[in-house]
């Protein structure tokens, strides 16, 4: 017997519970899609349903959070004076590579990243922008359409109008429109790409499994031929500094490294000389230059809240930051951390440029003694943010055992480029408020649209 119709209006999370019930559903449908498209790591922890994003809501939230990027954009021009070593101060850009900031033109802000998302009950709020190239998540770009591509699923799939989009686009987009007037390269001339996906030195031992997905995707996605290899920072010149014989032909520079991986470097200072080439070197463009990091500290979502910014905004503009964008603080020596000492509960303390929760310490699974002391420390480093802790609403699943109901708490990617946002990534964990280190503590889900009731 066919299982009854069901109203597309119904929310597609509580119909999706209902259909595993039922029996309309294999209870294993995420981890038996991924299993075949993506391989057994992510299959083992694949979470047990498809993550639902309504698209009116996204609409909405992806008009507020272009503001958030357009305002990040702006604040070396209003905090600065259009100085990018000033604003590198501002950025906590690490000391060894300041003084080379004065030489460097100040790049425009490019749209690309995976924003990192809780949402809250009432909507979505920003956790980070991931405004950079070295994000993951993109490579898991073919879940989706296998998914659709059940059998079991097409029938549920229509009955709530559910799509996707395609996470991978987003950096191709990038590829594209990176600026090439300098070098004489042509992103758009015809015949094949070639991508060189740039780790820092002595990162691919422990990296290039990640890697290596993504540059699949690059290769699959393309509309055009496409070839992508994987390099260090190290392998791109010779000893001379003169650029390396085998980075001739290469079309594009992918950076996977950021600022504080290039500060480390054996020597830092010749190896930003080196991404920084004199007009007509034979150094492919790059994707996006190193300096682009200053926009991705987490240092901008606090400096966006001050006074002076905020005076230099319309009312609309506040509007949509206060909608998006908990309250942020950058923390320093003269930071009056009273209020933040009695406020642990509510709080988190991340530092401005690591990434993958390197460093995050939430107040709320601390005691007072060790906050306080996490407090002390970021105030003497002048390199960390406060932020409000957003209380993730719960999702409906079950437990591990596959029968038990039981809620669930997410952190959404949505990934975003040049042309718009272009899908999410989840990922999901039974505690509420865990900070989320990479993949390593969590669940992955398959994120689809639908269109709302």
């Amino acid at each position: 017997m066919s299982a009854p119709h069901r109203s597309a209006s119904q929310d597609p999370a509580t119909d999706y519970l209902r259909a595993i019930r039922d029996g309309e559903l294999p209870p294993d449908l995420p981890a038996r899609t991924a299993g075949r498209v993506l391989g057994p790591d992510i299959e083992a922890q694949s979470f047990h349903r498809v993550m639902f994003v309504d698209e009116r809501e996204l609409t909405s939230f992806y008009a507020d959070f272009t503001v958030l990027l357009d305002v990040v954009g702006r604040l070396p021009h209003l905090l600065a004076g259009g100085s990018t070593a000033a604003f590198g101060a501002l950025t906590d850009v690490p000391e060894v590579l300041r003084p080379l900031l004065a030489g460097t033109d100040l790049p425009a802000l490019v749209p690309y990243g995976r924003a990192d998302l809780i949402h809250d009950g009432t909507g979505f709020k920003v956790l980070e922008l991931g405004l950079s190239p070295a994000v993951g998540g993109a490579e898991r770009t073919a879940w989706l359409p296998a998914v659709m591509a059940e059998p079991a699923f097409r029938p549920f799939a229509e009955r709530h109008g559910l799509r996707h989009l395609d996470p991978i686009t987003a950096l191709l987009d990038l590829l594209r429109t990176v600026e090439t007037t300098r070098t004489g390269h042509d992103a758009e001339a015809p015949g094949q790409a070639e991508v060189l996906m740039v780790e820092a030195t002595g990162a691919l031992a422990e990296w290039a499994g990640d890697w290596r997905p993504l540059g699949e995707c690059l290769e699959a996605y393309s509309d055009r031929p496409l070839r992508t290899r994987l390099a260090e920072v190290a392998d791109l010149h010779e000893p001379d500094g003169s650029v390396a014989g085998h980075v001739a032909g290469v079309t594009h520079l992918l950076r996977l490294f950021n600022l504080t991986e290039l500060a480390e470097e054996p020597d830092p200072v010749a190896a930003w000389q080196r991404l920084h080439p004199e007009p007509g070197s034979a150094l492919p463009p790059m994707a996006t230059s190193p300096v682009h990091d200053m926009y991705n500290s987490k240092a901008c979502l606090a400096l966006v809240w001050l006074p002076e910014v905020q005076d230099a905004l319309t009312d609309g503009e506040r509007a949509a930051l206060r909608r998006v964008l908990p309250e942020t603080t950058h923390v320093d020596a003269a930071t009056d951390l009273t209020g933040f000492v009695g406020d642990r509960a509510d709080t988190i303390l991340k530092p401005t440029t690591l990434a993958r929760g390197e460093g995050t310490v939430a107040g709320w699974t601390v005691d007072d003694e060790t906050w306080r002391a996490a407090l002390a420390a970021a105030a003497e480093s002048g390199r960390h943010i406060l932020q409000r802790r957003v209380v993730q609403r719960a999702e409906p699943g079950f437990d591990t055992d596959g029968v038990t109901e039981r809620d669930w708490y997410a952190v959404w990617g949505m990934h975003y480029g040049p042309g718009g946002h272009t899908g999410f990534t989840c990922r999901l964990t039974t505690v509420p408020g865990t900070v989320v280190r990479g993949i390593s503590n969590v669940l992955l889900a398959p994120v689809l649209l639908h269109p709302g009731a």
